[in-house]
């Protein structure tokens, strides 16, 4: 028996700070090592190690691939805490759900009038069967666990709409140079970022924490996959929360219990919902509750109706994604990170961080949209309107949790082809006005170049004959890496531009 009513919310919330620090802290440091000299791109540290201690990631990877990374064995010890004690990460470990507790608090403090009462609903069911649904789209060969799990959430919104923001404000030179330094140093980390999806994914990140204006921790009671497995999990726990037998279910408990787990009602209490936060120990008037072992077996509902909503759930998401992908032909701009595994499995292994965007030095990454159809939403794509894949770099495969981007060397990396140059004639300034432009030849990293002039005789856009040097493109040498296009002088539409063909065709 663990009486813990001075200390137990003390010590969750040193716990909650010191895992949203370790979360930040590999989450910043996962940038360029600029320190010392070297012909190779290295990280300070990898994103990758933030999945380690994700379980839904890792069932659904290896249900969908059947591969497990072996980073992902570290998940274990979260299910073995889970299956001891309960959804001791919910309230303790996970960052997304600390972030919520804080805007919970928050809400508390400005809307008190609306938090006096808490209770139970039965729509916080809805993450158990999301979970379901996700594992049995796994079992389909379909991982959409990266939509919804909510490390990868946390990470994208940071990396694709957080960061773009701090550059921002980092652009503007408004603060003092030490703190200027800091940002872009220990932040930031390239000046390059920016994302035609950054609004999307900020609307995303407010909405659901402004959600916790209306319920405490709403994403983690209702929608959250993850809590809803490890809630599953938690009704073997031994260990739970107790009543003696001078309780009278005054309802204090509750009135601070931020799962609304009803732990006033001895024979109503939701253990699968509570997060083992301990407000109610301390809001106790009586020191009648206490976390020990449990004297009930768990008991699991495998109702008919609960299996037909999670099958109907599943089987919707099967058929909207599947009837979407074959709808949609492969697009030109579908131009994969260096090292990705074929397309197919590629979709099958994705979990839709963001770590590769986040650590790409010149920002060639960028979340898709439906390049790849529906299954293919917010996978990694290159654009090179917005940047290029750097010679040298091979970062996006040492990054990536799942083994979707294969880890090459760069002597691997700088003969991976991604995709093909091709030349609008009518708009290259050579071409259409005869003028000379050497700028895509001219950046072009591979060795022999993969750009090449054509000297033509011609005239000039005032009709002077003179001798011209038109670019062409050597398909055999091109890998695709978009600097000739992001480079290019014609900066509305670019003259040169790539397209996911590879060699040519």
């Amino acid at each position: 028996m663990f009486y813990m009513k001075k200390y137990s919310r003390y010590l969750r919330l040193i716990s909650q700070i010191l895992f949203l620090a370790l979360f930040f802290y590999i989450f910043f440091n996962s940038i360029i090592d600029n320190s010392g000299f070297s012909l190779e791109l290295k990280l300070k540290s990898k994103i990758e190690y933030i999945f380690a201690i994700d379980p839904l990631v890792a069932l659904t990877t290896l249900f969908s691939t059947y591969k497990l990374p072996a980073v992902f064995i570290l998940s274990a010890v979260v299910i073995m805490l889970t299956v001891i004690f309960g959804r001791l990460f919910c309230g303790w470990i996970c960052p997304f759900g600390t972030i919520h507790h804080f805007f919970s608090f928050i809400a508390h403090k400005i809307r008190k009038d609306k938090y006096e009462k808490t209770e139970y609903s039965k729509y916080q069911n809805l993450k158990y069967y999301i979970f379901a649904a996700v594992l049995i789209l796994s079992i389909m060969r379909i991982n959409v666990s990266g939509y919804l799990d909510p490390l990868s959430i946390l990470v994208k919104c940071l990396a694709v709409f957080f960061l773009p923001v701090v550059l921002i404000i980092y652009n503007m030179n408004i603060l003092s140079d030490s703190m200027q330094d800091f940002l872009f140093y220990n932040v930031l980390g390239r000046d390059n970022i920016y994302y035609e999806q950054a609004p999307l994914f900020g609307a995303i990140f407010i909405i659901l924490l402004a959600l916790n204006f209306y319920r405490n921790r709403f994403w983690c009671k209702y929608f959250c996959p993850l809590g809803g497995m490890l809630g599953l999990l938690s009704k073997y726990s031994p260990l739970k929360l107790q009543h003696k037998a001078n309780c009278n279910s005054c309802g204090s408990c509750s009135d601070k219990c931020y799962a609304d787990a009803l732990p006033f009602k001895k024979n109503n209490f939701k253990s699968s919902e509570c997060m083992l936060l301990f407000n109610c120990l301390a809001a106790c008037p009586s020191d009648s509750l206490y976390y020990g072992l449990n004297k009930k077996p768990a008991e699991i509902d495998l109702s008919k109706r609960a299996t037909a909503k999670t099958l109907g759930i599943a089987l919707s998401g099967f058929f909207v994604i599947k009837t979407g992908t074959k709808a949609v032909a492969k697009s030109p701009q579908l131009i994969r990170p260096p090292g990705s595994i074929p397309e197919n499995k590629f979709l099958k292994t994705c979990i839709r961080c963001g770590a590769c965007m986040k650590v790409c030095p010149e920002n060639f990454l960028a979340p898709s949209l439906f390049e790849s159809g529906i299954e293919g939403l917010w996978t990694p794509v290159g654009n090179a309107d917005y940047g290029y894949c750097v010679y040298n770099c091979n970062l996006c495969g040492k990054m990536c949790p799942t083994g979707a981007i294969e880890e090459l060397s760069v002597e691997e990396k700088k003969k991976t082809v991604i995709a093909t140059a091709f030349i609008d004639e009518n708009r290259c300034l050579p071409y259409a006005y005869g003028v000379d432009c050497i700028v895509c030849e001219e950046h072009c990293p591979t060795s022999p170049k993969a750009i090449y002039f054509d000297r033509v005789k011609g005239k000039n856009y005032k009709g002077r004959s003179r001798e011209i040097k038109q670019p062409k493109i050597n398909p055999e040498e091109c890998i695709g890496c978009g600097i000739c296009q992001y480079k290019c002088p014609v900066k509305d539409k670019p003259a040169i531009y790539m397209t996911s063909i590879k060699n040519g065709g």
